[in-house]
């Protein structure tokens, strides 16, 4: 919701949130950390080897002469003995660069270190002693043994348009080359190049031979370094188009949203599972399709809302499938405000957790035999009572005349400071959305509209919560203390017996002995940035109204930058438009 954004858990008391400081949390983020070096030692094996293996052919090439006759050169143009040393230096930073990639498990990093490595050892055959050849040949060995572990694909449209980029400017490149020494005054290299000599120039410096070219003046200096230039920007775009993590493409089909919300209404259990059928969410569904998880994709991260649904016994397992379809996707992993319930499972896969707020869940028959009838509440319900104001309950469909007026206090609300539309975990104003749901409307004494909130299912049993909340610019103190209780009371006699009122962020976090580093952090967020966000004045609002607090966690991949990653994803998902 947007002033009161929604989610649930347990009260403080009840959780099962263990503090990672504790000797059990340990030894379970100990076996977590074994569990995924079991996982992936293949991978890290090969990589490893692999920038030994670069490493040790960029030292050769360092520490070696060229030599001056070799008979293998002889059957090649442009002399291999040249090619054997520049083409080695090639091929050890190539295995440097694919060795980071053949760790994330790149499938195309695997194939060009195939290609290298053979390539390597083919150059070495020249040499002796003959034990040169036994790294890139054991680094060859171990890619094929353990092909099968490297599965992440890299993007096609991107290693598509980057190959033929890189053909177009090869082309180019030797045009400019050509072009470029038959233009050139022969007092830069002392020689008046013809264009065919130019071409072979331009395509000696590009197959590594180089040329016995002495500049003369600045003007010819540029010149090599310009051609230089060129190829290094050819191959480094042609590096990045290779290894671009798969881009999400956005298609759920109408049957896939009602197999959700078939799902959900069986085994839902959070007010948030309302917002996993919007239609800014994919859906990862097991191989049964007896369980999903609705999720979407920013900056290579994948997020999704909420825990996994469906039965209880599958939900490991559609867990884990969905972290390796994204780590075969080159992408990051995350859940959005998860309940405490299925905490242990994201442990068990070695995903880090990471507490981000409380919800506030009033329990509504308690609300109306004590907590509405304080005296700060009923002072507040009288007085609106006095002058004439009231509460009024619309039931879907709308028409235009309402949604006219509602759509213009969402105007004045949006104009306050830090006022903008969300979405993700939460709905943003749309006609076509609003005339589906109630809609609570306060009116004054001249029945002109001053405050709305529209009402929402939670997929949790005997639960209602609202989405949208909002009021004009100049309203009468308390109007929306007075919105919220005669909604809940209202919401009690239809039969709901608890009320969702929204995620309070950083809320008791890192408070407590035993915080993570992160949770501290956030505990340090929530103390100092309170003046600009007004954090804990949400804090203290909600809890005006006796509810239940019940923690809410984010969880993610491992790693030093992944929550900041997270992070950015976590923005971007929630942006309208």
């Amino acid at each position: 919701m947007a002033d009161l954004e929604s989610q649930k858990a347990q009260p403080k008391e009840q959780t099962r949130y263990a503090p990672s400081g504790t000797s059990g949390a340990g030894c379970t983020a100990g076996r977590q950390r074994w569990a995924v070096v079991k996982s992936n030692w293949p991978a890290w094996l090969v990589a490893g080897v692999t920038f030994i293996n670069g490493l040790l052919e960029m030292l050769r090439v360092l520490t070696a002469r060229i030599p001056e006759e070799s008979e293998i050169s002889d059957l090649f143009p442009l002399g291999l003995h040249y090619w054997n040393h520049s083409l080695g230096l090639v091929f050890g930073f190539a295995l440097l660069y694919l060795s980071l990639n053949l760790f994330r498990r790149k499938r195309v990093a695997w194939w060009l270190a195939v290609t290298s490595s053979a390539a390597v050892a083919l150059v070495r055959v020249e040499y002796r002693p003959w034990y040169t050849v036994v790294v890139p040949a054991v680094t060859l060995g171990l890619l094929l043994l353990f092909s099968k572990s490297f599965t992440v694909r890299s993007e096609p449209k991107s290693i598509v348009r980057g190959f033929g980029i890189v053909a177009a400017s090869v082309v180019l490149a030797l045009a400019y080359g050509t072009v470029g020494f038959w233009l050139l005054d022969k007092r830069d290299f002392g020689i008046d190049f013809r264009l065919s000599d130019a071409f072979v120039r331009t395509l000696s410096e590009y197959a590594l031979v180089g040329n016995d070219l002495v500049p003369r003046t600045n003007e010819a200096q540029w010149f090599l370094d310009s051609i230089d230039l060129a190829g290094l920007t050819t191959g480094g775009f042609a590096a990045y188009s290779l290894f671009r993590p798969l881009a999400h493409r956005f298609s759920t089909l109408p049957h896939e949203r009602q197999e959700a919300k078939s799902i959900l209404e069986r085994h839902g259990k959070s007010s948030l599972d309302f917002f996993k059928l919007w239609p800014d969410k994919s859906y990862f569904f097991s191989e049964d399709r007896e369980s999903f998880i609705a999720y979407k994709t920013s900056q290579n991260v994948a997020i999704a809302l909420g825990d996994p649904a469906g039965p209880e016994q599958e939900l490991y397992d559609t867990t884990l499938a969905f972290v390796r379809h994204c780590t075969d996707n080159g992408w990051g992993v995350a859940f959005h405000q998860v309940l405490p319930d299925l905490l242990p499972i994201y442990r068990r896969l070695g995903l880090q957790v990471l507490k981000i707020g409380e919800e506030a869940i009033i329990d509504l028959k308690r609300f109306r035999s004590h907590t509405a009838e304080r005296k700060k509440l009923r002072r507040i319900r009288h007085k609106f009572e006095r002058e004439g104001y009231v509460l009024t309950r619309h039931a879907p469909p709308h028409g235009q005349g309402l949604l006219d007026e509602v759509r213009e206090v969402s105007e004045e609300w949006l104009s306050l400071p830090g006022r903008r539309e969300r979405t993700f975990s939460l709905g943003s104003f749309d006609r076509s959305y609003l005339n589906e749901t109630p809609l609570f409307v306060v009116r004054d004494e001249e029945r002109r509209p001053l405050a709305f909130a529209n009402e929402i299912p939670s997929y949790r049993k005997g639960e209602v919560t609202i989405d949208l909340m909002r009021h004009r610019l100049e309203t009468p103190n308390g109007t929306m203390d007075y919105l919220l209780m005669e909604l809940m009371l209202a919401l009690r006699e239809e039969g709901y017996s608890r009320f969702a009122l929204g995620l309070a962020p950083f809320s008791g976090v890192g408070d407590r002995p035993g915080a993570t580093l992160q949770e501290r952090a956030l505990n340090q967020l929530y103390e100092h940035l309170n003046r600009f966000f007004s954090y804990k004045g949400l804090r203290y609002y909600k809890a005006k109204f006796e509810p239940d607090w019940e923690e809410r966690f984010l969880v993610y991949g491992r790693g030093p930058l992944t929550l900041a990653r997270v992070g950015v994803a976590l923005t971007r998902v929630t942006e309208v438009g």
